[in-house]
Order: C-alpha cells, then structure tokens, then sequence
C-alpha cells in the first residue's frame, strides 16, 4: 500500500496554470502523435500508460497517493482493488494528467524531490487541472456533446465508459448543463 509520506522528501505536484484549451490541444497533439493509443472508445488505456512509461498498480484502502513519482523509479498511478473500471479509467487519466501537464515544471522546479499527486491533494489546483486533462482525454468534445444530446448522461456515460457524475461535471465545463 503506497504511504502518503514515504521515506523520501517529496512535494505535490506544481498547478501549470493551463486554461481549458490549451488542455485540450495537449490532448489532441498526444492522440495525433499516438492515433494507434486512443482512449476515447471506453477501452482500456494499459498501452498509453506504457507508452508515456508511467505503471499501473492496485492499492488497498486507504490508498491516499493518485500518481507517485520517485527520484528513482518510475512514475505509477495507483489504483484501489476492488474498483469499477469507469473509476479506474478516470483515475489513471487524472494521473496521467498530472505526469504530462505538473510533473515537467514540478521537477524542473525541484529536482531533488519526488513528486505526488494525492487522491485529496493539499492544494486542489493541480488537481482540478489534471482531472480537466482527464475530462479532453475520455471525453472528447464533439463524441461527447453528440452523445449528450442524443441521449444524455446515461448513454454518454456507458459510451464513454466512465462515472456518470463525471459526464455531468464536463457538461457543466461545456455549458450544456447547469
């Protein structure tokens, strides 16, 4: 089980400031760059983690670290057991949100520190950013809104093969629901 405070010095990932689109042009250029690795079909995402070189492990609870960047070693998201694969999906996207978009400036910033992104982070900032990340990799624009309209949260939701509440939170970001 990872610890939220390991044995070596560490920070929380760094907020990069990124509006919504810019996110989104991130995520269109790493999909351009990898058409071979989307995402966007409610598969599993095991090849783009491998391709960004970032593992993929399951925690039991409490499981308080998201994504673990030691000087050392390589990147890992942390999974809990026992999850729904539509959390699983959101999670892993959120983390690699955080090692594309924070860990770059974090480390270029602090070199001599790990990095960890917390499932309940001390600042929410970065957090919100990387799960805005999640949002533009899982649910692409244009699917998503022809999937919200045609039927709503529901078919969007199994479609996109991710948590209901999060198709609602990106219609509220696209302004399609209040």
């Amino acid at each position: 089980m990872p610890r939220k405070y390991p044995s070596y010095p560490y920070i929380e990932p760094m907020v990069c400031g990124k509006s919504d689109d810019e996110i989104e042009a991130i995520v269109r250029k790493l999909l351009a760059q990898n058409p071979d690795l989307s995402v966007q079909d409610g598969g599993p995402m095991d090849a783009l983690c491998r391709a960004l070189e970032v593992d993929v492990e399951y925690s039991d609870v409490p499981n308080e670290i998201l994504l673990d960047v030691p000087l050392d070693r390589n990147a890992v998201i942390f999974l809990p057991k026992n999850s729904k694969t539509r959390h699983d999906r959101l999670a892993t996207a959120t983390g690699l949100g955080h090692w594309l978009l924070h860990v770059p400036p974090t480390r270029k910033a602090r070199p001599d520190v790990g990095i960890q992104a917390l499932y309940e982070p001390t600042e929410t900032k970065a957090f919100e950013e990387a799960r805005r990340f999640a949002f533009a990799l899982l649910m692409p624009i244009e699917a998503f809104k022809s999937l919200w309209y045609e039927g709503g949260g529901q078919l969007t939701a199994e479609t996109l093969n991710v948590p209901t509440q999060s198709v609602y939170d990106r219609a509220k970001i696209l302004d399609l629901a209040s």
